[in-house]
């Protein structure tokens, strides 16, 4: 209540546009305007109402006022209106703030802001008042019904809302004959709707100054109603654009099923093998995503939300603290690959480009919600560079006696399901930064780091194969002999003397030996 001004309050500009007569008749020296405060008006605001807090002198006493056309008599007493005579439920009201302003004849008036009107019933617990509840997204998860009803709260006049409401519609039908969704411009359809839904709000206030809360509120209620009218239009055309890409995921999903058990889903995944989760409920929730229940991009949203909070309180009755986000990510991965085919790249497509702004959310308390729809995307990430071709851990057999002679270039590394991920100049590929600090950037790193330990795990594998027992067997001999590298001044001793003697030949032969075989593992 303490942002709203008097001369900038919803009431007096409805007072002076849609009750100029009486305005223009009112505003004279020493009458007095009585505001209600926003969130105590009433539904209805007719000539009856605004005629009761309009106040004249009274001709016999100081502090005392009249209404306008009405036997009815008020006191003004430091900071408080006293109804006094004629009501039929007599009222305190408290006064919040006090502004004199001047008619066109210099004339000086004033404007008292109250905490409830004089007459008529206080509305208590309206919906365009910020709501105070333990469920911080209260406002996201407001039905289509409960949005009608805060667009009826904020623009109170009764012409104002009649067009507002007309033209919302003449778009909607527009829309949804004549637009083409079209892939690679789905963002120019939301920011069509987006900006049609502002005008709209613009012209139905006509430079009535809302709170902060109310006008965000007011905003993401006209969007959800316009998206939730065109539901069918938009998610099932996004829908239709997608559906390779929802195929190529169930793909990967599927493929996961097929690879191996839960067990070994979860290592895949990085899910921590010390951490006792059961997912079963976020699993139920996370299946009515496409439900009628959640028709909305606000209630995908808090669905994901819901989600992610299940998760987390599965973990806390195991007897363990919050998660991290690098817990939490391998988690969500894992639920989204329990829930089977939801169409995620759709609802991807569709939440990326039709939900709220980020500045919007904030308004509301929902800023959160970006922050879920960042980490399913890295969860779908984290599922498409999982392949279950061998099972994490595994080691390449070892060769059989005689083996190490073929040639190492016949022979492949083993195929982890990792290095086409890895290799693969992909768009997740493209955002691994050194020192990023996003959980998805870190799976992916983690990913990358394996793949460089399982190859250099091989490559000393191939490399001990095919030249191993060679390189052993000469330097076995030489070691025989005392020339090894720990006794350099023996083997130059021995090798001064052995010019002369026959086995002069046998050391060179060795020696040449070693070289050839050094140089061909080089």
């Amino acid at each position: 209540m303490a942002e709203e001004v008097p001369s900038q309050s919803f009431f007096f500009n409805a007072l002076k546009r849609s009750f100029s007569r009486t305005f223009e008749q009112s505003s004279k020296k020493d009458h007095v305007f009585v505001i209600p405060t926003f969130s105590s008006l009433p539904q209805k605001i007719d000539a009856e109402f605004v005629k009761s807090h309009v106040l004249k002198p009274s001709p016999y006493f100081k502090d005392c006022f009249t209404l306008l056309e009405q036997e009815k008599v008020v006191a003004i007493k430091g900071k408080q209106i006293v109804c006094r005579q004629g009501f039929r439920y007599p009222r305190t009201v408290q006064i919040i703030a006090e502004e004199t302003c001047y008619n066109d004849d210099f004339e000086a008036y004033r404007l008292l802001l109250v905490s409830a009107p004089l007459v008529g019933r206080i509305r208590s617990g309206s919906i365009a008042r910020p709501i105070k509840t333990r469920d911080k997204l209260a406002v996201a998860r407001r039905s289509i019904s409960e949005h009608k009803r805060c667009i009826r709260a904020c623009i109170l006049d009764s012409k104002s809302l009649n067009i507002f409401q007309t033209e919302l519609q003449e778009f909607i039908d527009h829309f949804r004959g004549n637009y083409v969704l079209v892939k690679g411009f789905v963002d120019d359809a939301a920011q069509k709707c987006k900006n049609r839904c502002r005008v709209s709000i613009e012209g139905a206030l006509r430079g009535v100054k809302l709170g902060h809360d109310r006008q965000h509120a007011l905003v993401v209620a006209t969007e959800m109603l316009v998206i939730y009218s065109l539901r069918k239009k938009i998610f099932d055309g996004i829908c239709t654009l997608c559906q390779d890409e929802d195929k190529k995921f169930y793909e990967c999903i599927k493929a996961l099923h097929k690879g191996g058990s839960k067990i070994s889903v979860r290592q895949l995944l990085g899910v921590r093998q010390d951490l006792s989760c059961n997912p079963e409920n976020a699993v139920s929730r996370l299946r009515e995503l496409n439900s009628t229940d959640c028709n909305t991009p606000l209630a995908k949203l808090c669905c994901l939300y819901d989600v992610q909070e299940l998760l987390s309180s599965a973990v806390k009755s195991e007897g363990r603290e919050v998660l991290a986000a690098d817990d939490m990510l391998p988690l969500i991965a894992y639920t989204i690959f329990l829930a089977g085919d939801q169409q995620w790249c759709s609802n991807w497509e569709y939440l990326k480009h039709f939900s709220p702004d980020s500045k919007v959310l904030s308004g509301i308390n929902a800023g959160n919600l970006g922050y879920q729809l960042a980490n399913y995307q890295a969860a779908m990430d984290l599922l498409r560079t999982s392949k279950p071709s061998h099972r994490e851990g595994s080691q390449p057999v070892a060769a059989k006696s005689g083996e190490h002679e073929r040639d190492a270039n016949d022979r492949k590394a083993p195929d982890y399901g990792l290095a086409e991920a890895v290799n693969r100049p992909s768009r997740a590929d493209s955002r691994i930064r050194e020192g990023g600090s996003s959980a998805r950037s870190r799976a992916l790193r983690r990913l990358r780091q394996k793949e460089l330990e399982n190859e250099k795990r091989a490559r000393k594998s191939r490399s001990s194969k095919g030249h191993g027992n060679g390189f052993d067997e000469v330097d076995r001999a030489l070691m025989q002999l005392g020339l090894g590298s720990r006794n350099r001044r023996r083997a130059e001793t021995y090798n001064s003397r052995s010019e002369s003697e026959d086995g002069g030949s046998l050391i060179h032969a060795l020696r040449a030996k070693k070289e050839v075989v050094l140089a061909g593992k080089v």
